[in-house]
């Protein structure tokens, strides 16, 4: 088999994704967190869309000392931010925090400073200087737009919106975005010795795919639309690949070259493009990529095939799809941040790139990766609580040496 680089193989299946259209569709804003912008949003009004108080206190218009004008009594459920009449100079009205200023009004005096006498309103002694006993114009003011003028864009297309971004949107007073439909996965988990509850039996393994694969899809943006089992057989390999409505088949186990594994052969069969046939990478050497032709599949779905081994599988995981669905929203592919290596680590027997498992230190200067124990190829425990994948060159790498990290966080 002809392997390619780790860094190829993102780049090949970036640029597969790029020829995927995804169609659009009008979203509302409380169903949009984890998808992706299709246009660029821009505000409709200026943010903020009206002068108003940045305090709870007086809205006052010249010098002091001013009459105070005390609004009627609100009615129950009544917005009194919206109470307003003008001011004249020497005068003064109530107003909180978010309250519209009134026409006239030139500053606002905060109700610590503030001394009030029946209807006469004067500032606190000591609240301000001899040289200006009150409030300067504009104080405790936000003016319409000071954050951001009518038409700014606040987002571009490709953003993947998190919760954080749906609160301004809100507040923006968007309710519906236009967003790209989430690439559409199918999984097939393979391998007859897994089980899926209990304890296994010597000879049997644990499934280690099923419950978090689909969740980790979603935090990638794309969209699991179907999950089945495979008994390993041709047969069943093949009515899967021909039969699964897709834009990606995502299969984990089944790819190495044994006789227990049927992708291979399978694909050959079908007349399948390779992509790539395997990644000069441990661990995951043997994940593999390919087209399925129209006379296969109509849909012609790419099928990305993952090595069965836990920690291999995860790690081609989170290599090779974020590639794929950076591409098909047209993202730029992630450029990997650079961390400091905590410890030595040696040298590898093959002549070929690692991903270790790491924790991630960044309140030290710049980031330090300290690697974890117990990461072989069929080892998940340490990955549970690894927060990036180092890459090891083969002839390894001192404490102190500068490597690219591959971040496991999600981008939500």
């Amino acid at each position: 088999m002809h392997s390619v680089s780790w860094n190829h193989a993102r780049a090949l299946l970036y640029r597969d994704g790029q020829a995927l259209p995804l169609p659009t569709e009008w979203v509302p804003l409380g169903q949009a967190i984890g998808r992706v912008l299709a246009e660029p949003v821009r505000t409709v009004l200026p943010v903020p869309h009206y002068d108003s108080s940045a305090m709870d206190g007086f809205a006052v218009s010249g010098p002091p000392p001013w009459q105070i004008l005390w609004p009627a009594p609100a009615e129950p459920g009544e917005n009194i931010h919206r109470q307003v009449s003008p001011l004249l100079p020497g005068q003064a009205r109530p107003i909180l925090t978010g309250g519209l200023l009134p026409p006239g009004a030139d500053a606002v005096l905060r109700q610590e400073e503030a001394l009030v006498t029946s209807h006469r309103l004067s500032p606190r002694s000591g609240a301000f200087s001899p040289e200006r006993p009150y409030p300067v114009a504009g104080a405790d003011i936000r003016r319409a737009g000071e954050e951001l003028p009518a038409g700014s864009q606040v987002a571009q297309a490709g953003t993947l919106l998190s919760a954080r971004h749906i609160g301004a949107l809100g507040v923006l007073g968007l309710d519906w975005l236009t967003l790209y439909q989430q690439p559409r996965i199918a999984i097939a988990y393979t391998g007859n010795e897994v089980i899926t509850s209990g304890l296994p039996q010597p000879g049997q393994v644990r499934d280690a795919f099923s419950l978090q694969f689909p969740q980790i899809l979603a935090d990638f943006g794309a969209r699991c639309v179907s999950t089945t089992r495979l008994v390993d057989t041709q047969e069943d390999f093949f009515t899967w690949l021909t039969t699964a409505e897709a834009d990606l088949l995502l299969l984990t186990g089944g790819s190495s070259t044994s006789s227990a594994d049927w992708l291979r052969r399978t694909l050959s069969e079908m007349g399948a493009n390779y992509l790539f046939e395997s990644v000069s990478v441990r661990p995951g050497h043997p994940a593999l990529a390919a087209r399925l032709p129209h006379t296969a599949n109509p849909a012609a779905p790419l099928v990305l095939g993952l090595p069965g081994n836990p920690l291999a599988a995860h790690t081609a995981l989170y290599s090779y799809l974020p590639a794929w669905v950076a591409g098909c929203y047209g993202q730029d592919l992630q450029e990997l941040p650079l961390g400091t290596l905590a410890d030595a680590i040696p040298g590898y027997r093959k002549a070929e790139l690692r991903l270790l498992p790491v924790t991630l230190d960044t309140r030290a200067n710049g980031h330090v990766l300290t690697p974890l124990a117990k990461t072989r190829s069929h080892m998940l425990t340490s990955f549970a609580y690894a927060q990036a994948l180092a890459l090891i060159p083969a002839q390894g790498a001192e404490a102190g040496y500068q490597v690219p990290y591959l971040p496991l966080v999600s981008a939500h």
